[in-house]
């Protein structure tokens, strides 16, 4: 009886121990490891993808042949993947820089760029940054001047000022999406690094628990966005009638795309670094609750799942393959739900407004 305590005593001994030492991170661990490994080389690819877009646009107006448009057009689909990846973490310098307006504004207005176009004999950089509205700038902007029927041929027609115009467009696309880059990962003469400042690594930071709360937020005001007002508002559910302009984007034909991308963003902050085994909000939560943990990773694997199964293009696919995108915004719907209680209740953050809320379309 005695040794059969003693080993049972070891026994919770060595438990104990194995819990202790487990090497399940903290928070901070969490945050570093994000930041480190997910979120600045994700602003380093948007940066790369938005200067190798400025430079085929550069080619493209330089001589405006079938193959450099082709190039340019295929440029501004990869520069879309990082930027649309990145939006689960439009905190921080993008919100301070109010980069949105420049970058990436939701609503594109055609007719104002081509009564723009007729009345400035150029455009330059510094009138697409601080003289056009954010309808007229950014990547939308970009989308309609090279995926418009025309675009070519109005591109090689000399006599216009629509190659000055997007030569501009990529311009300040390619600095703000440096500058937003160099926020994150390089101490300014007036601060620290944003990435020190959010993991607790500079001597004024947010606490970890602050941190993570901003982590957690914006991925409930994305996928709030996303189901609530992207997709209800496309397919009718708000409304009467569907609504196609609900879903950003032009004739690129890359919203399905685009919604695969910010789903996978939030994915990543779920998961971590998935190449290097490292932590992400999914280690926090499963020292809480194991089912929660499982069941907001299964929801992520079946809303990428449904997401992967339509046929694109998504807003034809809201007409003609009904189903499809029902299933889409039914599984997004579960995730949105899991994320924004029992995720949130678990780990104490409070949800209010987005920044964004009445401030973009997004």
């Amino acid at each position: 009886m005695r040794n059969l305590l003693r080993t049972c005593f070891i026994g919770v001994l060595v438990a104990l121990a194995m819990a202790c030492g487990s090497g399940a991170p903290d928070e901070e661990e969490v945050l570093i490891s994000l930041t480190d490994s997910v979120i600045v080389p994700g602003y380093e690819a948007v940066a790369e993808t938005t200067s190798e877009l400025r430079r085929s646009l550069d080619s493209l107006c330089a001589d405006p042949t079938l193959a450099l448009w082709v190039d340019a057009r295929q440029a501004w689909r990869d520069a879309r993947t990082p930027w649309m990846r990145s939006e689960a973490t439009w905190f921080g310098p993008v919100m301070d820089r109010r980069s949105v307006r420049l970058v990436d504004w939701p609503l594109v207005e055609p007719e104002r760029i081509e009564a723009m176009l007729i009345d400035n004999p150029a455009v330059t950089g510094d009138d697409v940054r601080n003289r056009l509205a954010s309808t007229q700038r950014g990547l939308g902007a970009i989308e309609y001047m090279l995926f418009r029927e025309d675009s070519l041929e109005s591109l090689q027609d000399r006599s216009s000022t629509r190659c000055d115009y997007l030569t501009a467009l990529g311009e300040v696309v390619d600095s703000e999406t440096s500058a937003i880059a160099a926020d994150w990962a390089v101490k300014r003469s007036t601060g620290a690094a944003y990435k020190d400042f959010f993991t607790g690594r500079s001597d004024s930071s947010l606490d970890a628990d602050q941190a993570v709360a901003e982590l957690v937020r914006t991925q409930v005001f994305l996928i709030r966005t996303v189901v609530d007002m992207r997709l209800a508002g496309a397919m009718g559910l708000r409304d009467a009638e569907p609504d196609p302009l609900a879903l950003p984007g032009g004739n690129g034909e890359n919203a399905l795309s685009d919604l695969r991308n910010e789903i996978m963003g939030m994915r990543d902050m779920y998961v971590g670094h998935e190449e290097s085994g490292g932590p992400g909000i999914s280690d926090i939560v499963l020292g809480l609750s194991s089912e929660t943990d499982e069941r907001t990773r299964e929801r992520f694997a079946s809303a990428l799942a449904a997401i992967d199964a339509v046929e694109p293009p998504l807003r034809a696919a809201i007409a003609e393959r009904p189903e499809q995108v029902q299933a889409v915004y039914d599984r997004l719907s579960e995730l949105q739900r899991t994320l924004s209680t029992e995720v949130v209740s678990l780990l104490g953050v409070s949800v209010g407004f987005s920044d964004t809320d009445g401030d973009s379309l997004r």
